[in-house]
């Protein structure tokens, strides 16, 4: 969610480092699908996807993302999020790396998340799933020693996106197309997106 400012002392580290990233956003998508196909499933993770370093490292090779600094940033990353080494979820995981991906606008960037999340391709979100979303690119942004939001602001935002918002059947789950916009313009992501969140790396639950 990082931004493109002109003031370099406002910028994220993350979106510093998706400028220097060399994958793309369908060669992301790919390598979610190839990992999505090497994961365990497991009804214990939020997706249901499980996904070892071992798997992921294979994926990556069998993506053909070699070049550097991607494969070494990404198998950083997974380390860092697969703490006790069991596993991670997987598109949690890919929801939080997304930015990586791209050098837009935070719009732009929350809208990929998104999708990239949305493996079924159904168009909505659920409450819990935003509030999944948002806590992956906060952890990752983490990561990189940006300063960013503590998890009741995660869930100020999306409750004030549901607010008013007609759910989908009774799962609690909105169409994102449209609404992606309101996110961004929230007070928190815009003072995420600044640099200027109350929280750093080894705070962030």
């Amino acid at each position: 969610m990082g931004n493109n400012a002109s003031n370099t002392s406002d910028r994220m580290a993350i979106s510093a480092m998706s400028h220097m990233m060399n994958i793309t956003k369908p060669q992301l998508l790919q390598l979610r699908d190839n990992c999505i196909s090497a994961s365990i499933k497991d009804g214990s993770t939020p997706s249901g996807y499980k996904l070892r370093r071992e798997n992921f490292l294979q994926a990556m090779r069998d993506s053909r993302i070699s070049i550097e600094p991607d494969y070494q940033v990404l198998e950083k990353l997974f380390t860092m999020w697969d703490r006790n080494s069991y596993g991670i979820d997987t598109l949690t995981f890919f929801a939080g790396i997304s930015p990586l991906a791209s050098i837009m606008d935070v719009n732009t960037k929350l809208q990929y998340a998104i999708e990239v999340y949305d493996y079924k391709k159904t168009g909505r979100v659920s409450r819990i799933s935003l509030v999944r979303i948002l806590q992956a690119i906060n952890e990752t942004s983490s990561y990189f020693g940006d300063k960013v939001l503590i998890p009741r602001q995660i869930v100020v935002i999306v409750d004030d996106l549901f607010d008013g918002e007609n759910r989908l059947e009774d799962d609690d789950a909105i169409q994102y197309e449209g609404r992606v916009e309101k996110i961004a313009c929230h007070p928190f992501v815009m003072e995420f997106s600044n640099n200027k969140g109350s929280s750093r790396y080894g705070n962030v639950q």
